[in-house]
């Protein structure tokens, strides 16, 4: 049962690890030859509750040595709440709701990683992917931001 952040971490990486990624602190990194794809858990400093975050940075745009750049300076960052039920993804991710029977949590976490999160990031792991997933979710503003500078780099039209 998951009931503290080392046991929240430790779950999560044996969903991420068999898929590439590597853990730094509460951000899981995977690393292709276009991309640093990124999955952040992070706990808030008020309560037992963490948030999440997705995306990727485009290597051509990135300094060639920072290898597990912060998440806030990513090119292309997805809503989690695009891909799961929100109020979902809060509850399972709340290590202070004790609601949960048994191993209800890891599974309702694995499937929101499995079928929702790996999904995503595998799709923009490429810069064709990222391409694709700009234009996929063109007009869902609030659920897709992708940077200038992204669009700039690969060609990509777009309003100044």
């Amino acid at each position: 049962m998951i009931i503290i952040a080392k046991d929240l971490y430790g779950f999560i990486d044996t969903i991420m690890k068999p898929h590439g990624f590597v853990r730094k602190k509460e951000t899981y990194y995977l690393h292709t030859e276009d991309c640093i794809c990124y999955l952040v858990v992070e706990k808030s400093p008020y309560s037992g509750k963490y948030g999440l975050a997705m995306g990727c940075f485009y290597k051509k745009l990135l300094d060639a040595t920072d290898k597990f750049p912060d998440y806030g300076r990513d090119n292309l960052r997805m809503s989690v709440s695009a891909l799961a039920d929100r109020d979902t993804v809060q509850r399972v991710f709340d290590l202070e709701d004790n609601e949960f029977i048994k191993s209800e949590r890891e599974t309702q976490i694995a499937y929101l990683i499995e079928k929702c999160f790996l999904p995503f990031l595998n799709e923009v792991n490429t810069k064709e992917g990222i391409v694709a997933a700009i234009k996929k979710y063109e007009g869902h503003r609030y659920q897709l931001m992708a940077d200038l500078a992204v669009k700039r780099a690969l060609g990509i039209p777009c309003d100044d």
